[in-house]
């Protein structure tokens, strides 16, 4: 399953070392897509490992609580 998250600034390189080594760390995360200059991340994992309130967890105690989620992914969970 992936998700898109949504960041209110434009990310600067530590912000996409520090969210990719943040995101990495948690179970069942396959791989974080972003780049420099961007405000949108895609994050790839499996949804029988971790869960998308996870991931926005380690999001906010990362210190990115203001990332939000973008649309919905398969439909499949019904929005979540």
């Amino acid at each position: 399953m992936q998700h898109d998250f949504q960041f209110s600034a434009p990310l600067a390189f530590a912000d996409v070392e520090r969210l990719t080594s943040t995101l990495c760390a948690v179970p069942g995360v396959r791989g974080v897509d972003l780049a420099p200059g961007g405000q949108r991340m895609q994050v790839e994992f499996d949804e029988e490992a971790t869960s998308t309130q996870a991931i926005t967890s380690a999001l906010a105690g990362a210190g990115y609580a203001e990332a939000r989620r973008e649309g919905g992914c398969c439909g499949g969970c019904c929005g979540g």
